[in-house]
């Protein structure tokens, strides 16, 4: 039995923050009243809309974005977000999929895609989203504690491995190798995979909760997880030597 699709939330007019949406749509008139093909401005518009429930009018916002500025992935989310909310879900389907084309990393995209597919009655395709978005969000928490224990791990048997009784000068030169060699590939794994979340942080995020901006994220995270895994490497191999010693 497929599960339940979650339930549609409409905006809530009464709440304290939709005086500042209006205040924030005044501001984004003025400025098209200036430059009224701003695609930027017609998205953040549209936004605002359908943070106030007029769902026609966010759409036609977005339409209009999208006729300037074909590129940009927020403007077809946007308009993929109007077109769900009117019930019109093959339309919401066929943006959502050009959004996804333009931006793989859009996490909402993909999730909000999926609940039009199952809208659809596709659940094939419905399940590709959703198995597409459990990769995306895999539980970074624990993957740089499994990276680093691997590289202490590998360092321990580095350090330790001449060893091994019996084994030849050639014999352990060769395992040594090995050993590196694995260690330079999880690192590259661990690499790809922080490149990878630090897009999906630059780029994600509920179109619905207000206007998206796409982040500049400075690399300075990733290279902390980086050297905390070579140090752990280091660490390994010292305790190997230190083992074999003693």
């Amino acid at each position: 039995m497929p599960e339940p699709l979650p339930p549609r939330r409409d905006p809530d007019l009464s709440g304290p923050d939709t005086g500042k949406i209006r205040e924030a749509l005044e501001y984004y008139d003025r400025v098209l009243l200036i430059s009224p093909r701003d695609p930027v401005i017609l998205n953040r518009k549209a936004v605002a809309l359908v943070n106030l429930g007029r769902f026609e009018e966010a759409l036609a916002c977005s339409k209009s974005a999208a006729a300037i500025c074909t590129d940009r992935a927020d403007i077809w989310v946007s308009m993929g977000v109007a077109y769900d909310h009117l019930g019109r879900y093959t339309e919401a389907a066929e943006v959502l999929e050009r959004a996804i084309a333009l931006n793989p990393y859009d996490t909402y995209a993909r999730a909000l895609l999926a609940i039009v597919y199952q809208r659809l009655e596709m659940p094939d395709e419905a399940d590709e989203q959703n198995r597409k978005l459990q990769e995306m969000v895999f539980p970074k928490e624990y993957a740089g504690f499994y990276f680093t224990l691997a590289s202490f791990m590998l360092g321990l048997l580095l350090g330790g491995i001449r060893s091994v009784e019996g084994s030849s000068a050639a014999v352990s030169a060769i395992a040594q190798l090995i050993i590196l060699a694995f260690f330079f590939a999880i690192a590259g794994l661990l690499w790809r995979s922080l490149k990878a979340e630090r897009e999906v942080a630059r780029h994600s995020g509920p179109v619905a909760a207000g206007v998206r901006h796409d982040r500049d994220s400075r690399p300075t995270g990733m290279y902390v997880v980086m050297f905390i895994m070579v140090a752990a490497f280091v660490i390994g191999i010292a305790a190997g030597i230190w083992l074999r010693v003693h």
